[in-house]
């Protein structure tokens, strides 16, 4: 077992993400949240303001999660790492139906406080970047005497 996995993360590494957002992935998200606005699931609403239906914004740290998973998660077990901030700024919309390629970069390592630090963005499949962000982890400690980690 690695004692301190953080040391293998390196400034510059990253981690892309592809997905196309279907209606299914709207319309799951409109109830797990609430956010029920017509933006999002009312297509003549949304036709006659957007061109269609807007993806929530609020989707969009979870694609960014997903791409620091996929870049820290076999690395850092068994200590295991919480998310602590996420960030992200909107600049243009993604509808449904759009590719999106969610990037992360890791930005900086701050080994005493236990942090790794990524920048985030999101572009659409023509390349347009919709979304821009951070996202910081803690690396968890080992329990003394445990496998288990701790915060």
């Amino acid at each position: 077992m690695t004692m301190n996995p953080i040391h293998e993360i390196s400034i510059g590494e990253s981690a892309t993400l592809r997905r196309t957002v279907s209606e299914s992935d709207v319309y799951l998200f409109a109830g797990i949240s609430g956010d029920m606005h017509p933006n999002h699931v009312n297509r003549e609403y949304a036709e006659g303001r957007f061109g269609g239906r807007v993806v929530h914004g609020a989707l969009l740290p979870g694609y960014i999660s997903a791409c620091a998973v996929n870049l820290l998660d076999e690395r850092l077990e068994p200590v295991g790492y919480a998310a602590q901030i996420f960030s992200v700024k909107c600049l243009a919309p993604v509808m449904i139906g759009d590719t999106v390629q969610c990037t992360v970069t890791v930005d900086a390592v701050d080994v005493d406080r236990r942090k790794i630090f990524f920048a985030a963005e999101v572009r659409n499949q023509r390349g347009e970047l919709c979304a821009t962000g951070e996202k910081v982890v803690k690396v968890l400690r080992p329990r003394p005497d445990s496998k288990e980690p701790s915060p």
